[in-house]
């Protein structure tokens, strides 16, 4: 890994580029991300649960299932990976995820990969979440490469009211504000105070069609489909509780089946609408989730051990699949590791691109599609901050201090565990493999030395929602 820090310099590279990547017609690409999914939490796994269209998907004869794909631990360090192709820790991004009134965003020396793909001629759209900054224009999704935003910028919000609250611990004042808008225009939000009672899956389903229907088909398109779902708050309409019989009512597990069936059928809607507009064909979808699911909301991470916010594989590991009639012509299971790390240099392999790597990642597209895999040179890294961190080695994973930040029993100790034999980390075997340990220790602590300072700053009043109109705006902060 080199120590060279990213720059502006990459993306004019692309732009040079751009005219030499084949002009074949690129496929389309519906990056499709839910929001705290948990690993045990799709209707193939818990067979209680209703996802039907996500499992006709996973198993279709034009799909690729990715048996070891992983995430961060949490939304906003998977989200900086994803765009920008570096790791958290050489992003700033690394310890917890940004709040509302937090005046920070993720370095804009790093260019997100809808800014690569937009080079490339792609048109790019965001439904949905954000979270990787908003207090400054420049942090906003279309001046980080996207044509068009409609969404909530950030952590979490109602999802009938699209509101958020939040607590500036200093001044012991409770924030509260509406926190969704659209973006036209380069940088340009405005609040949209006119869907109030609408429920977020829906209106983001409904969104992405709207969309659809407008795009020009002459242009491949990138549109980020990132659902609220099924982060908390848990709500649900009713009507989406009735897949959820096997679970007694009003119970977390219950209401949160309700949400998964909901966000099953708005995926659907958006497929539907593919079909409909003739771009099916040529749309290569991908599923996935930014973090395990939180097991005090209703999730499951059952087999593994751990959830959100931890560095054991319930937080970390996920569901992810690549569905396309066109590009993939028939059903399999990867079993090499994937790490959202590596969707930049994929997503720029999709797009006709001759790349091996982009950052920290590595293009998997011909893995992907061809079964021939592409390995790295010490496979990938959980995260690395001042509470806990873990690196992956073939088989073999390393943690150093916490995994779980609700436990502080393990500070500055070293584990290790073979995840082929004990994928539920059931077993340290450190004290028996000297050499496994220290071999991935010196790399761990090698790797370190190429931290960026972590980006999270104190919550500021000057983001008050009261100064904007009730609204979670941007345009408030000078970094």
């Amino acid at each position: 890994m080199s120590s060279r820090r990213p720059s502006m310099t990459l993306l004019f590279w692309f732009l040079t580029l751009s005219q030499l990547v084949n002009s074949a017609k690129k496929p389309n690409i519906l990056l499709i991300l839910a929001d705290d999914l948990g690993y045990n939490d799709l209707d193939w796994r818990d067979s209680r649960l209703h996802t039907p269209f996500l499992r006709s998907l996973a198993f279709h004869k034009n799909s690729i299932q990715l048996n070891n794909s992983y995430v961060n631990q949490l939304c906003t360090p998977t989200r900086s990976a994803l765009m920008t192709g570096y790791y958290p820790f050489r992003v700033g991004t690394q310890s917890g995820v940004f709040l509302h009134m937090e005046p920070t965003g993720v370095p804009v020396v790093f260019p997100f990969v809808s800014d690569n793909l937009r080079a490339l001629g792609y048109k790019t759209y965001l439904i949905g979440k954000w979270h990787l900054g908003y207090c400054n224009k420049q942090f906003l999704p279309t001046e980080r490469g996207f044509d068009y935003f409609y969404g909530y910028y950030g952590p979490q919000t109602g999802y009938f009211n699209h509101s958020a609250a939040q607590m500036h611990r200093e001044s012991g004042k409770l924030a509260q504000g509406l926190d969704l808008f659209e973006e036209k225009e380069a940088g340009e939000s405005k609040p949209d105070f006119t869907k109030g009672g609408i429920y977020s899956t829906d209106l983001f389903s409904g969104k992405a069609v709207e969309t659809l229907e407008k795009h020009d088909k002459n242009d491949p398109f990138f549109m980020f489909l990132s659902f609220q779902s099924v982060h908390p708050p848990l709500q649900v309409p009713k009507s989406y509780e009735v897949h959820c019989s096997a679970f007694k009512p009003n119970t977390l597990r219950r209401i949160y089946c309700g949400m998964l069936a909901a966000m099953d059928v708005a995926i659907a809607r958006v497929v539907k609408a593919l079909k409909q507009r003739g771009l099916y064909d040529n749309t290569i979808i991908i599923f996935s989730s930014d973090n395990g699911g939180g097991v005090e909301f209703g999730a499951s991470n059952a087999p593994l051990r751990g959830e959100k916010d931890t560095l054991w594989e319930g937080g970390t590991r996920t569901n992810t699949f690549f569905h396309s009639p066109q590009f993939i012509k028939k059903f399999a299971v990867r079993n090499e590791m994937f790490h959202v790390v590596d969707y930049h240099a994929t997503l720029l392999g999709i797009a006709g691109m001759d790349i091996n790597a982009y950052g920290d990642g590595i293009n998997q597209w011909p893995y992907i599609s061809t079964g021939i895999p592409k390995l790295r040179r010490f496979q990938f890294i959980y995260n690395i901050d001042e509470h806990g961190s873990a690196i992956r080695d073939g088989e073999y994973k390393l943690i150093f201090g916490n995994a779980d930040k609700k436990s502080t029993e393990n500070t500055g100790k070293f584990r290790l565990y073979r995840i082929s034999t004990d994928p539920t980390e059931s077993k340290d075997i450190a004290k028996d493999n000297v050499a496994i340990v220290a071999r991935m220790k010196n790399k761990l602590l090698s790797l370190a030395n190429f931290s960026r300072k972590n980006v999270r700053a104190p919550l500021s009043m000057y983001g008050d929602p009261g100064k904007f109109n009730g609204t979670y705006s941007s345009y408030w902060c000078t970094i």
